[in-house]
């Protein structure tokens, strides 16, 4: 039992309301023109407070993500990764599609993103190791590679097939980005964040 195993995070909840102003109160943070990325799911989740928070997230970033989550096979890749994460249940996000599953599916409202102008930028890896990922012990390197291929392919499919998506809707408002190499790894995703600052720092504020 507990959040995410029984019964909902509210995520999206305290990211857009509690601390968002908290951090204006605080801090002196600005609440509008924010910038929002994520890593695998996470990038999904980026994309989805953009969506539909857009005068709080005036940019959105997704690496290596699953942008395509009502794919055939998608529910059920992810009801696994989130097992094996902690035992999570995706269940608990959202009914199987449904309207709070769609909600939360690019893909789907890949239109939105457009009408708001958001500037997003996507990136995955081919799913071949960068050479930072072999320069480790032989038995951690094999796991990573184990590991992070098949996410990682499942991630670039994910985000190939979103990006058709935006250009047949005409979209001019994406950067996309696709390394030669790259695992759903660590070492990707710190490269993919120094080629994205400077983008993500001329779109908020």
């Amino acid at each position: 039992g507990g959040e995410g195993k029984s019964y909902r995070y509210t995520w999206e909840s305290l990211l857009t309301n509690q601390l968002r102003w908290g951090l204006r109160d605080r801090l002196g943070f600005n609440p509008n023109r924010n910038g929002v990325f994520g890593l695998s799911m996470g990038g999904s989740a980026a994309l989805t407070l953009s969506a539909y928070h857009p005068d709080q997230f005036s940019f959105a970033g997704s690496f290596s993500g699953y942008l395509n989550i009502s794919a055939p096979g998608m529910r059920e890749g992810i009801r696994a990764a989130m097992i094996d994460a902690g035992g999570y249940n995706v269940d608990c996000m959202a009914p199987p599609w449904g309207p709070q599953w769609l909600r939360m599916d690019p893909f789907v409202f890949a239109p939105t993103l457009i009408a708001n102008n958001t500037r997003v930028w996507v990136s995955a890896g081919s799913g071949l190791p960068m050479q930072q990922d072999l320069n480790i012990p032989f038995g951690a390197a094999a796991d990573r590679i184990v590991r992070g291929t098949p996410l990682e392919a499942l991630a670039l499919a994910n985000t190939r097939a979103f990006q058709v998506r935006m250009m047949t809707l005409g979209a001019g408002n994406v950067v996309y980005d696709f390394p030669p190499a790259g695992l759903h790894a660590w070492t990707n995703w710190q490269e993919d964040a120094y080629r994205m600052i400077p983008d993500m720092s001329a779109n908020i504020g």
